[in-house]
């Protein structure tokens, strides 16, 4: 029901912050050098002020040639040092990009069994890259000076990452959602590696936002990923919305194939797929509708259901889960005041007065919280309420803090991704944190830290967090205010659009 408006949303969101993300890689740390052996070979990376970086590692081999469209491969190993200085690159960019960072405490020692941070980027599955998006550099820095170690990757993206076609899924294996295999096969190399580095194969948490908060939703359901990740942290991550059929992914493909001048479904076809040049990948996908952009698919191995049904059916992994979103998600899709308009009178009388709580009849207002609610609020609060009632620790979270800085600029509140750099404590864009600013971030920073550490939030900034379940349902606020726990947040706003998500017409 709400899945092609969000999709071309999306889609929205990665040409708006596609120039940005390709200029926002992490510039490499100037500082003394330093070699650490791992199986793959040895390492010479960077440590400055407390914090060793080893970037640009490869953990499987580049998807290129015949490699393209195929699960990844086994870890490359190389003789002598390899530089790690230096970050690889995007997979916005080329195809050759599967690489991985890891950042931790210049002093820990192989087998020091730290808590671990596998971090998975956002941006539509079609733009970003491990290092640095949003106006964040989200390499981990302030982690690690909390002895955590962080793990950023690189995943394929666009039609590199997501396409379908028949003479690919005729080779047999695993098809259709190659980036997501490579988020799994990250979490293999840190599984297998990470004690190199000081970290623990048995306490790693993954977390992700948008794009990579929907991928460990999916992974949570996924019988492929049993074991991989102990922790998990969703922010804004759309969870009512489903990955597409494996029917209507190949059908897509033979159109984007056809486009590009490949017909037949057998070998050969998959052979010249595979010879396209790399411009060839986006092909008209604007001409065939937001359906046909690259997204997960329902390929019936590493995703076999959508991640909500799984979640009802209590299929997920029953492992500590923070899950949460921000005010104006909306932001994301910028939807027009005119949505009202198309609604009956009535209807749009009761929205406007419950959802422009000023009372000014902003149509503006009222659609931007209906929309957000609609699309992360309510199913964030579905999440929880269900992993909390299988018995899992789960804490809910709603990001609603507005620097004054940029205030003017978002009347309606944080928009889509502005939580990034408070989690990370790291801001690119403003060039640094107001004294409140940096307060906020040092609350959401410390409790994301600590959940790592323990498995439990523990505290946000001095306050308490407590667990959400059926009685209270206590969220903590990120807000003007620093941390607040909120009891029954926004229940209102959330019971208004549950119906119509939860009915037959959304299924």
């Amino acid at each position: 029901m709400i899945r092609r408006p969000l999709l071309a949303g999306l889609l929205g969101l990665a040409a708006l912050v596609a120039p940005a993300a390709s200029l926002a890689q992490m510039a490499p740390p100037i500082g003394e050098p330093q070699v650490l052996k791992i199986r793959q070979g040895a390492l010479k990376g960077v440590v400055k002020d407390g914090v060793a970086y080893d970037l640009g590692i490869p953990f499987a081999p580049p998807p290129v040639g015949d490699l393209r469209w195929r699960p990844p491969g086994a870890p490359p190993s190389w003789t002598g040092e390899r530089d790690a200085a230096k970050p690889g690159a995007s997979c916005q960019a080329v195809e050759d990009c599967l690489y991985l960072n890891v950042v931790r405490p210049a002093d820990a020692k192989p087998g020091a069994k730290l808590p671990v941070l596998v971090w998975i980027h956002g941006s539509a599955f079609v733009v970003g890259q491990g290092l640095g998006a949003f106006g964040a550099d989200t390499e981990g820095t302030s982690f690690a000076h909390k002895g955590v170690v962080v793990v950023s990757a690189n995943y394929r993206l666009g039609r590199a990452g997501w396409f379908a076609h028949p003479a690919l899924t005729r080779e047999g294996g695993l098809t259709a959602n190659y980036g997501n295999m490579d988020q799994v096969a990250a979490l293999k190399w840190v599984k297998a590696n990470i004690a190199s580095f000081g970290g623990d194969p048995a306490k790693v948490t993954v977390a992700g936002e948008s794009a990579g908060g929907m991928a460990i939703l999916q992974m949570m359901v996924s019988p492929q990923t049993k074991g991989l990740f102990a922790r998990a942290v969703v922010e804004s991550a759309f969870p009512r919305i489903p990955p597409i059929p494996l029917a209507v992914a190949e059908a897509n493909g033979v159109k984007l194939a056809e486009a590009a001048g490949v017909t037949g479904l057998d070998a050969a076809a998959a052979a010249a797929l595979r010879k396209l040049p790399t411009s060839a990948l986006a092909g008209p996908r604007a001409a065939l509708g937001s359906p046909t952009r690259p997204f997960p698919v329902l390929d019936g191995k590493l995703y076999a259901e959508p991640a909500m049904a799984g979640f009802e059916a209590g299929r997920e992994a029953k492992i500590p889960l923070i899950i949460g979103g921000n005010a104006n998600e909306a932001s994301l899709t910028r939807p027009q005041p005119a949505m009202l308009d198309a609604l009956p009178a009535e209807r749009q009388a009761a929205v406007l007065q419950l959802f422009d709580p000023q009372g000014g009849g902003d149509k503006a207002r009222a659609v931007n919280n209906l929309v957000t609610v609609k699309t992360m609020t309510e199913p964030d609060r579905a999440i929880a309420r269900l992993h909390a009632a299988h018995g899992a620790p789960t804490w809910a979270y709603y990001f609603s803090y507005v620097p004054a800085a940029e205030a003017a600029r978002k009347p309606f509140g944080a928009g889509h991704t502005d939580e990034v750099k408070y989690v990370f404590g790291a801001p690119t864009a403003p060039a640094a944190f107001a004294p409140a600013d940096q307060a906020l971030s040092d609350a959401m920073n410390g409790a994301w830290a600590g959940f790592a550490k323990t498995g439990t939030p523990d505290s946000a900034g001095g306050v308490t967090w407590p667990k959400f379940d059926a009685a209270r349902e206590a969220e903590m606020e990120f807000g003007a205010d620093g941390p607040k726990v909120r009891e029954h947040l926004l229940k209102a706003w959330r019971d208004f659009v549950e119906p119509a998500a939860t009915g037959p017409a959304s299924r």
